[in-house]
């Protein structure tokens, strides 16, 4: 694989894919550009984990470069949804190597070539088809009512990890706090977190289909509930409630919007201020 070769490690980065903003194109992060061959290639090969290869073109935009022309077939061949996450191995010519992680954390081999099988003799076809597998499949396919638990999950390119490991039970500095955030408690349902019209419109923010809550105990990803029409909700947050023993009259959360330059909100940051309500 690209990665290993001569034990060299390569210069890569990963990314939260989002289709409002990628369905069509794909902006290579600001702080990557440095790798980038000089000249730019006019095209760039994306190697899936499938075996297949996809030609992208590769174009300057104001101050970013991005894979415009082909990408669109890439993410429909691969099938991307909201939430997953790539990871992008550069050769330092025009081949990335891109990986695929989904909503659960695992990497996932997509739009795999298509191969020949060579039938081979009748006295160990019966043996081969009753062995079993060694692969794992995993079923990401959501109800209505479900959401995803993440033990471990990249961080967003706009994160470090001291960013995300900065979830505290005490007192919140509410002036430290650079991202919008709001307040919340402990409510006899509790199943969805509302997000604040007022915080939506005041900050101009984005949401998408899911949002990955932050807490002390990982992450967790919660769906965007459908059927509200005039307001922002996201599922699983009565999990939250049940893994940090919030208390009813006594707990706060001070849930702290994390986002993209592009106002769309990828993650909750959850601080838990006891005995405050």
């Amino acid at each position: 694989m690209a990665e290993h070769d001569d034990d060299v490690l390569l210069p890569r980065f990963f990314k939260l894919y989002v289709s409002h903003t990628a369905s069509e194109s794909f902006a290579i992060p600001l702080s990557f550009m440095e790798h980038l061959a000089d000249p730019l290639p006019n095209t760039a090969k994306l190697q899936g984990t499938g075996g297949r290869d996809w030609t992208v073109s590769m174009k300057k935009i104001r101050d970013g470069v991005y894979f415009t022309a082909g990408w669109s077939k890439f993410a429909q061949d691969h099938e991307l949804v909201d939430g997953e996450y790539l990871t992008f191995v550069y050769d330092g010519n025009r081949t990335f190597e891109v990986s695929v992680f989904g909503r659960l954390g695992c990497r996932e081999t997509r739009a795999e070539a298509e191969t020949l099988e060579l039938s081979g003799s009748s006295s160990d076809s019966e043996e081969d088809e009753e062995e079993p597998s060694t692969d794992v499949e995993y079923d990401i396919s959501l109800g209505e009512d479900e959401e995803i638990s993440q033990s471990l999950s990249p961080l967003e390119e706009e994160e470090t990890e001291s960013d995300a490991a900065a979830v505290f039970e005490g007192n919140v500095d509410m002036k430290a706090l650079t991202n919008p955030h709001f307040p919340t408690t402990l409510k006899d349902r509790n199943t969805e977190l509302i997000i604040p019209a007022s915080v939506v419109r005041e900050n101009e923010l984005i949401f998408g289909d899911s949002v990955k809550y932050i807490d002390g105990e990982g992450t967790l990803v919660g769906l965007r509930c459908k059927w509200a029409v005039d307001t922002v909700r996201f599922k699983g947050w009565n999990r939250i409630c049940r893994r940090n023993k919030l208390e009813k009259h006594q707990d706060t959360v001070e849930c702290e919007l994390l986002h993209d330059r592009e106002k769309m909100v990828h993650s909750i940051r959850v601080h838990v201020i006891r005995g405050t309500a």
